[in-house]
């Protein structure tokens, strides 16, 4: 399991709406010696920006880990076609991950803030990519197997989550409560953090920004199925 830090420079600012996608990772054959999470939520900036990963995986326990602010969503376009893309940079003693996905912005999407004003958005409804890792494992040596290093690589596809872009551009405007909203979904499925993992300090089942209690019915069961 690659355990890391994500990390790449700039810092967010402030933005009210936020888009949320669902992505898979599916190991490619020739990887050697090769584990990864099986899933991630993106957490990102609906005009560009600093990301957040929620990491998941159910091999071996249910766990997530958060990558705060560890991705960047941005805009890649010339003449001819326009694509949303995130990508991220994972390190971890000698082991070195790169996570890039776009797609092209094929869908307008109309979202209320937190004021109540409507804007319409121009996203991407799918994205696509690849997930590639290395670790020569000098730092280890063989294990007792003979095994050693490590060389692997995964497709990317991500779904945009409509219901969960929706809440949480409604009822939060700061990205680190929004994914704290994501992470107490995975918590009420049985998932627990992950060795490692960012904690998120907010108690968003309870508090929102204004210090009103939010509605227990944000937390629906069919929130966040488990993926396939």
């Amino acid at each position: 399991m690659l355990v890391a830090t994500l990390w790449l420079a700039g810092a967010a600012a402030c933005q009210a709406q936020w888009l949320v996608y669902e992505l898979q990772f599916t190991p490619e054959a020739e990887s050697v010696n090769f584990t990864s999470y099986r899933s991630a939520y993106l957490v990102a900036p609906a005009n560009g920006g600093a990301a957040t990963l929620v990491l998941t995986t159910d091999e071996g326990g249910q766990y997530y880990a958060v990558a705060d602010g560890g991705a960047k969503f941005f805009l890649a376009a010339n003449s001819t076609q326009r694509k949303a893309a995130f990508s991220a940079l994972a390190v971890a003693g000698n082991s070195q991950a790169l996570y890039t996905a776009s797609g092209h912005l094929n869908r307008s999407l109309l979202l209320d803030g937190p004021d109540g004003s409507p804007k319409v958005l121009r996203v991407a409804e799918n994205l696509s990519g690849r997930l590639m890792a290395a670790d020569d494992e000098s730092d280890k040596g063989p294990a007792e197997d003979g095994s050693i290093g490590m060389i692997g690589s995964a497709l990317i596809t991500g779904t945009l989550r409509e219901d969960l872009t929706g809440i949480v551009t409604q009822h939060f405007t700061s990205q680190q409560l929004a994914t704290a909203y994501i992470t107490e979904l995975l918590e009420k499925y049985g998932y627990a953090p992950d060795q490692g993992s960012i904690p998120v300090q907010a108690q968003v089942n309870t508090i929102q920004e204004d210090g009103s209690i939010i509605d227990p019915s944000l937390f629906p069961l069919e929130a966040l199925p488990k993926a396939p």
